[in-house]
């Protein structure tokens, strides 16, 4: 009897150890598994945190130039514009002579009316000629004017397409991926000074095509 119960505790307590140290073990190695997993999850997170921060602290090369100070200082612009504004003088001082001739034609034709020597004929015939001068000058006028906005906007078009390329040439070779315009009302309120290429891109507008080729 003593023998049937030690066999009946080895037989229910055996078993029960060896299913506990199995249960343990998996356990273990489940909990393990687990830890290397997270381990290597968290791994992860950090090498993909670290990338996004390494590309997001990557900031964009920005460079600014004043517009101004390369309108005032580009030699070909400020020759074109000088020589637009003096051709501009010459043509008023035309028109302005012009109309003071014929202000004085009005006056002598008034006087000779008034005098009474002139028949009414003579004087509608010297009034229709004097309004067609005056609507000549007029049209004269207008079309001068005309003449230089149109001239002065050319030489405009043609700075700004020779400021852009010359721009974006210098962006290409220096790896800038913005180039702003500093100055007023260009939206840039304070910039740091050592971004500033004016310098460098006012020489190139100015090197001559001479000193190009060499």
């Amino acid at each position: 009897m003593e023998t049937l119960t030690a066999f009946h505790k080895t037989y229910h307590t055996q078993p029960m150890k060896n299913l506990q140290a199995i249960l343990i073990g998996l356990l273990i190695l489940a909990v393990g598994f687990l830890f290397v997993k997270q381990s290597k999850s968290a791994a992860g997170n950090t090498t993909s945190d670290t990338k996004a921060k390494k590309e997001t602290s990557a900031s964009p090369k920005i460079v600014f130039v004043k517009g101004d100070t390369l309108l005032d200082k580009y030699d070909v612009f400020q020759t074109q514009i000088k020589a637009l504004e003096a051709k501009g003088k010459r043509m008023e001082a035309n028109l302005s002579a012009r109309g003071q001739a014929l202000q004085r034609e009005f006056l002598a034709a008034q006087q000779k009316a008034q005098s009474g020597t002139w028949a009414p004929a003579q004087i509608q015939q010297e009034e229709q000629r004097l309004v067609q001068k005056q609507q000549a000058l007029a049209q004269d006028q207008e079309r001068m004017g005309r003449q230089i906005q149109e001239e002065r906007l050319k030489i405009e078009q043609d700075l700004e397409k020779k400021i852009k390329s010359l721009l974006e040439e210098v962006r290409k070779e220096k790896g800038y991926d913005y180039i702003l315009n500093y100055g007023q009302a260009t939206g840039v309120l304070m910039a740091d000074s050592t971004l500033d290429i004016t310098p460098e891109v006012l020489k190139r507008l100015n090197i001559k095509p001479a000193e190009k080729k060499e």
